[in-house]
């Protein structure tokens, strides 16, 4: 049997819990808010130091896979020489400005090459160092064959820049072997490859930033892949 105080006390008691329950409700729907679950998740990407490009006001540095951060489903060689790149950031030293070479950072640089080029010839005697003029890029954009992975299985894009990482085109693309790439003489880059199984020679011009030439190379006979 309940007394009037008795009554009292436990409708007191029942009141206090019904305002506390009220209470918590816009604090647990606030703690699965979805805003509030991108803010926990951590970047797994860093920063590296910047580096001078020589000849130039700018400098550029990688975003690479931090150590910490999600772990890849195999190992490949274009990892250990690329050095898991996502990314450049170039910075101008004397205007401040700085930029991103892609928008995105989910791509894999496994190279990039700096070039001078020959018209500057009679400056980078004078001084004694080879200005830097344009990037030529080895780039994996898209995981292909669905392993989860971007490696050499993958295929391969290569672009070229202005120094400062601007004009950023892409010469080829789709590349599933790369058999060569080097410079020539006249500011051109012979590269050989092989693209929708046929084995390929073409010649780009860094200049002008676009193949200029493209051959077939011989054919090798029913018993070469």
């Amino acid at each position: 049997m309940i007394t009037k105080g008795g009554a009292s006390a436990l409708l007191a008691l029942m009141s206090t819990g019904l305002l506390w329950s009220c209470s918590r409700v816009p604090m647990v729907e606030k703690a699965f808010d979805g805003n509030a679950q991108t803010t926990d998740q951590k970047p797994d990407k860093t920063l590296q130091s910047f580096e001078s490009i020589p000849g130039t006001p700018y400098l550029v540095a990688n975003i690479t896979q931090s150590q910490w951060g999600k772990s890849r489903s195999s190992a490949s060689d274009s990892y250990a020489r690329g050095g898991d790149i996502h990314n450049l950031i170039f910075l101008d030293s004397g205007s401040l400005e700085s930029h991103r070479l892609f928008d995105t950072n989910q791509y894999i640089i496994l190279k990039a090459t700096q070039y001078p080029l020959s018209s500057q010839g009679t400056e980078q005697k004078a001084d004694k160092v080879k200005k830097t003029a344009r990037f030529v890029y080895q780039i994996l954009k898209e995981d292909t064959n669905e392993d989860k992975s971007l490696d050499t299985k993958d295929p391969r894009t290569i672009g070229i820049s202005d120094a400062f990482g601007k004009q950023y085109v892409e010469v080829l693309t789709d590349i599933s072997q790369l058999l060569n790439l080097q410079a020539l003489s006249g500011d051109r880059l012979l590269v050989v490859y092989v693209k929708s199984g046929a084995k390929t020679a073409s010649i780009i011009d860094l200049n002008q930033r676009k193949v200029v030439k493209t051959n077939a190379i011989a054919n090798l006979g029913p018993d070469v892949q």
